[in-house]
């Protein structure tokens, strides 16, 4: 009987602890701007992840994390480390929580491809972490089939030409 009273109060106990937090992405390069509004810049929208991010190493990534119990008036500790041979840090910063905001905005630009995780630390314990892929420019990595298979041709024969989507989809 108190073995399973003991596994009730336990389970109470966890379902009733307190969640990390919710991390959302976006994309948003503000490089264009006069340098004063590139201060003041902020994305309005971001995007959570149910499986583990994917971005460009071109791209401008900016992340926001909101919390369960924001503190406004603590410096949070966020780690972005790459992983190789384990995960090295690669940047630390020291944020506070705006007042009137709730959440922790930030951005990282010209990041090496690999995995990432970016971990958030409150009174130096670590309250949440998230992973992340950064891969090469799409752009630059498409193929172009009508110049290979033009190239790959060996006889003089010529070669059907095949309409090609008017979507452009990069590979």
């Amino acid at each position: 009987m108190r073995i399973s009273g003991f596994l009730v109060l336990a389970a109470l106990c966890v379902s009733c602890g307190h969640s990390p937090g919710r991390f959302a992405f976006t994309v948003a390069d503000h490089s264009n701007l006069p340098a004063l509004e590139q201060k003041f810049f902020q994305p309005q929208r971001f995007v959570t992840y149910k499986t583990k991010p994917v971005f460009e190493r071109d791209d401008v990534l900016w992340y926001a994390y909101r919390p369960s119990s924001p503190k406004t008036d603590r410096y949070y500790g966020i780690s972005l480390q790459k992983k190789s041979l384990g995960y090295q840090e690669v940047d630390l910063r020291n944020r506070m929580i705006a007042e009137g905001q709730g959440m922790l905005i930030d951005h990282y630009k010209s990041l090496d491809e690999g995995e990432y995780r970016l971990k958030i630390a409150l009174n130096n314990q670590v309250i949440d972490q998230i992973d992340f892929i950064i891969v090469g420019d799409s752009s630059v990595e498409t193929i172009d089939y009508e110049t290979s298979e033009v190239e790959e041709s060996d006889t003089s024969a010529p070669v059907a030409a095949v309409a090609a989507p008017s979507t452009g989809v990069g590979l």
